[in-house]
């Protein structure tokens, strides 16, 4: 329970109304919707949505066999559900506007029936949500070199970043952002990236923040060829080796190329946060479906499980057992 002088630090099911949803590359979306009162959030935290209208038919029930388990076959007339359970969208950005609305960004890939329906969803629709959830980004106090690392879907909390890193005027900061190609890379461009490598002002970021950005493409078909870890790689030797105790590197994206920057980072004697990806089924701690082992030296084994929703989706390197 809140009382007058505090705020609570999350809302559940709060309705929201779509603001704007517009497409970005060939398979994402920037939504924006509004909302009152929703709390503050920190980059890296993320939102869980309900991905149908309130008034859909509730789920049907499907009648368990003894001795056996209910069939799942589209054969049993699954096709064509609707999602049941809410799905989690990092926070792209939020503002809040002169009138005190607040104005929440996130960029769905249509992949499945949650995110088709989201992807049909007009200016001034409902649209459910619940969050701020998880915890975020650590910035540190002291004015270190920053990188923001993120590929794909991953790319989205990283530019919420940029916003706040700009609003403390921190000044020494490069974003890296990498795609498979050219028409998937979710985020838009300012002016055409450079393909040396070499951190230009080419991408949007959140709150006008014009942080040098490297964009990175398997195929060449945009700015550098390669993987985000190659950029990575560029700009510390770019740097003369002179961050090697003392930059952060922020990262989200795949697992795959989550291990491949922490790896990296670790050799380049970086800091390094990364913002990993789960299944989350509620987001609120409670049905425990999407556990990560991390370190812990009070145990026994010298691990434990915790939970991507509740203890991250922000880890620290050297937390997490690979």
């Amino acid at each position: 329970m809140t009382t007058a002088e505090s705020k609570p630090t999350r809302v559940c099911g709060r309705v929201a109304r779509v603001a704007a949803n517009t497409a970005i590359c060939r398979e994402h979306r920037a939504i924006e919707f509004t909302t009152a009162d929703f709390p503050n959030s920190e980059p890296g935290q993320f939102v869980q949505l309900q991905c149908c209208d309130a008034s859909e038919p509730s789920p049907r029930v499907v009648e368990w066999p003894a001795g056996g388990f209910p069939s799942l076959a589209s054969g049993n007339n699954w096709d064509g559900r609707s999602a049941f359970l809410r799905r989690p969208f990092s926070i792209g950005d939020q503002w809040r506007d002169a009138n005190g609305l607040t104005h929440i960004v996130i960029i769905s890939r249509t992949v499945g029936p949650g995110t088709a329906w989201l992807e049909r969803l007009t200016p001034g629709e409902a649209l459910n949500a619940t969050g701020p959830l998880g915890h975020g980004f650590r910035i540190p106090s002291d004015d270190l070199p920053l990188v923001l690392v993120g590929g794909g879907v991953g790319i989205p909390p990283l530019v919420y970043l940029a916003r706040r890193l700009d609003e403390l005027k921190r000044r020494d900061a490069t974003a890296i952002f990498g795609a498979t190609t050219r028409d998937l890379l979710p985020i838009r461009l300012l002016s055409e990236p450079a393909t040396d490598g070499k951190p230009l002002p080419c991408a949007e970021l959140a709150g006008s923040a014009r942080f040098p950005a490297v964009i990175t493409t398997d195929d060449g078909s945009l700015g550098m060829r390669g993987v985000v870890t190659d950029a990575l790689r560029k700009w510390h030797a770019d740097r003369g080796n002179q961050s090697r105790v003392d930059g952060v590197v922020f990262a989200c994206g795949p697992e795959g190329m989550l291990k491949a920057v922490s790896q990296m980072t670790r050799e380049l004697g970086l800091s390094c946060q990364l913002c990993i990806e789960r299944k989350m089924g509620c987001g609120l701690g409670t049905c425990l479906s999407c556990v990560v082992r991390v370190r812990d030296e009070s145990k026994a084994e010298g691990r434990r499980w915790a939970l991507t929703c509740s203890d991250g989706p922000v880890f620290d390197r050297e937390e997490l057992i690979d």
